[in-house]
């Protein structure tokens, strides 16, 4: 019992941390780190001193090769400074970026496509790991995907968490309609129902696909299972003509991170992971990575593939295109 009340006191204090553009329509919070975003900028301008990249993420996975950029002081050896600001609301993350006071977002392509639609000029830069679960209740006797017709499924709407849905159900000769989605937009929410048994299925972003599987819910497929890797690191264009030099050292250091990542224990850097990603203490020793991929621009088809969703939802245009969505800054 005194394990649930922990597990639920912490879904509460991330209750809008993982409120992703991806996974929600956003809603109240602030930002840990506007006001050191402005400070560091100025001071980095007048003193001459590396560069100062500022990027506004919400604690998730991807969020991990970044995190240990900072740890290893990856940043200091390619001559910039990383500045990263975690956001409680997409919605403050996403004002942030529009006045100029973050440079780039860890995204999705749904989300790029919203911030083209809305006239904010950012691009694709490269991609990232993060992932989503597609889960059923324990007590639902659902064991594979054959057996979800008919069954809820807690969603947010018009987002990336219901593409991700769509496509594993067209990968598996399913139609949106053979499940009943049921718009939840708070992550927390989705999982609380699922452990009541209020709904049978759920997508969830980690850290809480990861709590769902300790309390003993059944992994059916994941975004990432069926080839979808939406998840993505973008820059306005202003910044990247102005930085692009740095931003390119960025993603060596990223590569650099991700290298580090797939050839070291994980218990090396867990504590790491673990306050990046938002897990709860208790899940030390428990968490499993996945090998992360090195960076690279993500392919033309799954972009394009997202931008014919997102315009038939009516989020963006139906003539935006790839390369207007994309920068490759190793060029």
């Amino acid at each position: 019992m005194k394990k649930k009340i922990r597990r639920l006191a912490v879904l509460l204090a991330f209750a809008t941390v993982f409120s992703l553009a991806a996974c929600s329509s956003g809603g109240a919070g602030t930002s840990s780190g506007q006001s050191s975003a402005k400070t560091s900028s100025a001071k980095a301008s007048s003193e001459g001193e590396k560069p100062v990249i500022r990027l506004g993420m919400m604690s998730s996975s991807d969020v991990i090769p970044f995190a240990l950029i900072n740890r290893n002081k990856l940043d200091e050896r390619y001559g910039f400074t990383l500045d990263l600001q975690v956001f409680t609301s997409a919605k403050d993350r996403d004002a942030a970026l529009q006045a100029g006071e973050i440079d780039g977002v860890l995204t999705d392509y749904v989300g790029v496509c919203m911030y083209r639609n809305a006239g904010l000029d950012v691009r694709i830069t490269g991609i990232t790991d993060g992932d989503y679960l597609l889960l059923a209740g324990k007590n639902t006797g659902i064991k594979n995907l054959s057996q979800i017709k008919g069954k809820s499924i807690a969603i947010s709407q018009n987002t990336l968490i219901e593409y991700a849905l769509d496509r594993i159900l067209e990968k598996n000769q399913m139609q949106p309609a053979d499940v009943k989605k049921e718009v939840v937009s708070r992550i927390p929410d989705r999982l609380e129902l699922l452990r009541n048994n209020k709904i049978d299925l759920v997508l969830l972003p980690e850290p809480f696909a990861t709590l769902a599987l300790d309390d003993g819910a059944v992994e059916l497929s994941s975004a990432n299972t069926i080839g979808l890797y939406p998840a993505v690191s973008a820059f306005t264009e202003k910044v990247l003509e102005k930085e692009g030099r740095a931003i390119r050292n960025l993603y060596q250091a990223y590569n650099e991170a991700v290298d580090y990542m797939n050839s070291t224990d994980l218990s090396e850097y867990e504590s790491t992971v673990i306050d990046a990603v938002g897990y709860p203490k208790e899940m030390n020793g428990k968490i499993k990575l996945k090998k992360f991929r090195r960076s690279k621009l993500p392919p033309k088809e799954d972009v394009e593939n997202a931008i014919q969703w997102a315009s038939a939802k009516g989020l963006c245009k139906s003539d935006l295109s790839y390369d207007s969505m994309i920068d490759d800054v190793t060029s």
